[in-house]
């Protein structure tokens, strides 16, 4: 018996890599993820027509519409939300996206869908829908579709192993790129990769030799190695390629070799010909100063771009907006806790409640940044500029509190207000340690090309308090090379996530 794959053959007897068992359950998750949107938005759909005409809290002046309609209407709106979730990636990449990515997704798809729901009983006029109708829709499709989302994340853990969900992955080389894709691979449990094994491209074992004493900085300027995999196994060399996987039935191979070691991706290619298995490639992007390459087309040419400009005039007045917007009603709606925490701050110690600091903005400009006091008044007398470290004795009481909980940074909405600040956004410091951080980093100052911000990229990563200031950079150059307005709401809401966690914050 042959497994046909192109116009070649190669016998299973062989050891052919078997990806029926994570394709069959990827496709599985798919499908159960498809039933629980449609049943949710069906829901969701009769719910709202029961509480519009039924529950007696609305006047019906026109009568009750027949069910029958809304039926028919309901199966349109399916179709409307599946081909936008559809196009719009809900549906894949599912083991790379985490709940905010979904959320997020999910307020974007239920806006467009509304709006094309609306306009088609607008244009076609066989079905008239109130405006209460429609605000109550919103509502409710949005919150069933989250509830849905939770749901199916729940169940898929509980009824689908991750080895069944993940693919064998192969990686290939050292590059810098692939630690942080092996981190990656244990800070996102769903992540639908579950290494193996590596094998080791000749030549960059110099690379791995390097890496051992040029680890990323900490805050205090020292290095950590970056050599060692932890608990993966060297399978031999990029020679062995058909063989291993083969023997280890490896579903995706990972290439992440140095730009130097390019020619290998051909070589890999080929020596996996006719067999069933991905291959894909992860850029040494550190090596060439950027966090981001994009493939476009032009003429039927495809380029590369490697570095573009950060954010352009129409984004800075967007990115504005929406920081006026949230911060202001953010400060008003705030008002009563930030009132308790002044007089639980002014309680606990002597002082002031507010503790303000020079700290390094936009294009090195310095600004005043304010925070609720959460040491004593003389907390850097004897040491002078310090960072804080874990169980700090300069910490008040209530200012462990504060910290814990990121709450005494809220004061930071009048310096984003002020246009200081930024709601997201590479995290200010002070200028002592701005000067050595560029001294022994080329490209620290270009976090600089935005606002800071109240949270970052980085922050959202866990890379809080004492941690790589290396790491820290190369997150927020990510950021500024990727900005959007749906990376900063994402943002947001994994900063709330973080925040219960309580990671680094002391």
């Amino acid at each position: 018996m042959n497994d046909r794959v192109g116009s070649s053959t190669v016998p299973v007897g062989e050891g052919a890599p078997g990806r029926g068992t994570s394709g069959r359950s990827s496709m599985r998750e798919t499908a159960l993820l498809i039933l629980i949107d449609m049943v949710m938005l069906e829901s969701a759909f009769l719910i709202t027509y029961w509480f519009r005409f039924h529950s007696g809290i609305w006047l019906v002046p026109l009568g009750i519409p027949p069910l029958g309609m809304y039926l028919v209407a309901g199966l349109v709106v399916l179709l409307v939300f599946f081909g936008i979730f559809y196009f719009s990636g809900m549906y894949t990449n599912r083991g790379g996206r985490t709940l905010e990515d979904d959320l997020l997704g999910l307020f974007k798809g239920v806006v467009l869908g509304s709006l094309l729901v609306l306009a088609m009983a607008f244009f076609l006029r066989t079905l008239t829908f109130s405006r209460s109708f429609f605000g109550l829709f919103f509502l409710s499709t949005f919150f069933f579709l989250t509830l849905g989302r939770v749901l199916a994340r729940v169940l898929l853990r509980r009824l689908v192993p991750r080895s069944l969900r993940a693919a064998r992955t192969l990686v290939v080389g050292h590059s810098p790129m692939r630690d942080r894709l092996l981190r990656l691979t244990r800070e996102f449990p769903g992540l639908a990769m579950d290494p193996v094994g590596w094998l080791e491209v000749p030549g960059e074992q110099e690379v791995m030799a390097a890496a051992a004493t040029s680890g990323p900085l900490d805050a205090d300027g020292r290095r950590h190695g970056g050599g060692a995999v932890s608990g993966l196994p060297r399978l031999g060399g990029v020679d062995q390629m058909r063989r291993v996987v083969q023997e280890h039935a490896i579903d995706l191979v990972v290439l992440t070799v140095t730009f130097e070691n390019l020619p290998v991706v051909r070589k890999v290619s080929e020596a996996l010909g006719n067999l069933n298995v991905d291959v894909h490639f992860v850029p040494d992007l550190p090596a060439l100063h950027t966090s981001r390459m994009r493939l476009r087309e032009i003429g039927g040419i495809p380029f590369i771009s490697v570095r573009e400009a950060a954010l352009g005039e129409v984004d800075r007045i967007v990115k504005r907006t929406f920081d006026l917007v949230a911060a202001g009603s953010g400060l008003i709606l705030l008002s009563p806790l930030l009132a308790v925490i002044a007089l639980a701050v002014k309680l606990s110690s002597p002082g002031p409640v507010f503790y303000s600091q020079m700290r390094v903005g936009r294009d090195g400009r310095e600004f005043r940044m304010i925070k609720f006091r959460s040491m004593r008044q003389d907390a850097e007398k004897a040491s002078g500029p310090v960072w804080t470290v874990a169980e700090d004795p300069r910490v008040t009481g209530i200012g462990r509190i504060l910290r814990r909980t990121s709450l005494d940074e809220l004061p930071q909405l009048w310096n984003v207000v002020r246009g200081d600040m930024s709601l997201v956004g590479p995290r200010p410091e002070r200028k002592v340690f701005v000067e050595k951080f560029m001294r022994e980093l080329p490209r620290y100052f270009e976090r600089h090309r935005v606002r800071a911000g109240l949270t970052g990229w980085a922050q959202v990563h866990g890379l809080r308090g004492n941690t790589s200031i290396e790491e820290r950079t190369y997150y927020d150059l990510h950021y500024i090379e990727n900005w959007s307005l749906g990376l900063d709401i994402k943002i947001l809401l994994m900063t709330l996530h973080h925040v219960l966690r309580g990671e680094n914050a002391y």
